[in-house]
């Protein structure tokens, strides 16, 4: 029996501006229960910020030199287990920050200091960042054999929930909304929503 393409399939989309939702059945205390934001995605790999694993650490602890930051209470998050010495900034912001790339919507990606200190600024007029220590790669055609084998859903990156969302939060909402699976019916396949795969 042929299936449509679900959740789990690279054909559902792989791509920048799309979350990555670890399954249930996902192992790797690195991505258990995470929620990976992608970055990049193509041939050479992908890249990605894990967007629900805050630490205890203060930013302005991290980045003492930098005067913005001090009046400051945001936190540090673990982004992923390649390369915990850089910080990499997501903002939200109705303009585009200067030296940030966009992912999607309002979102902004940048590891520049200067970046930094405009996000603060932006943050005074209703925008919105976090800092991420670290972040999740990927080499050719290794996240597509994970979403194959079932390790990640995908689904489409939604600004509220990166930046408004208490983070405890976010996993088991996401995991909830994507647990849908196709069964067999007696005359085509059915998905059937809230379903445990």
């Amino acid at each position: 029996m042929k299936m449509a393409p679900d959740a789990r399939t690279p054909a559902y989309g792989l791509a920048r501006g799309m979350f990555l939702i670890a399954s249930r059945e996902l192992a790797d205390p690195n991505f258990s229960e995470s929620v990976v934001l992608l970055l990049e995605y193509d041939a050479q790999g992908a890249l990605g910020l894990i967007v629900n694993r805050p630490t205890q650490v203060a930013l302005t602890d991290l980045l003492p030199d930098i005067d913005e930051l001090k009046e400051r209470q945001d936190v540090v998050y673990v982004g992923g287990p390649v390369s915990k010495n850089r910080i990499v900034l997501l903002m939200r912001s109705s303009e585009h920050p200067r030296g940030a790339g966009r992912v999607f919507a309002d979102t902004y990606v940048s590891s520049s200091m200067d970046t930094l200190k405009h996000a603060v600024e932006l943050s005074r007029e209703g925008g919105s960042f976090h800092a991420y220590v670290g972040y999740a790669g990927w080499g050719p055609g290794q996240l597509d054999n994970e979403v194959s084998r079932g390790d990640w859903h995908i689904s489409p990156a939604e600004e509220a929930i990166v930046f408004d969302r208490a983070a405890d939060q976010i996993w088991p909402e996401l995991i909830k909304k994507s647990s849908g699976r196709w069964v067999q019916a007696p005359a085509r396949p059915v998905l059937v929503a809230g379903a445990r795969p």
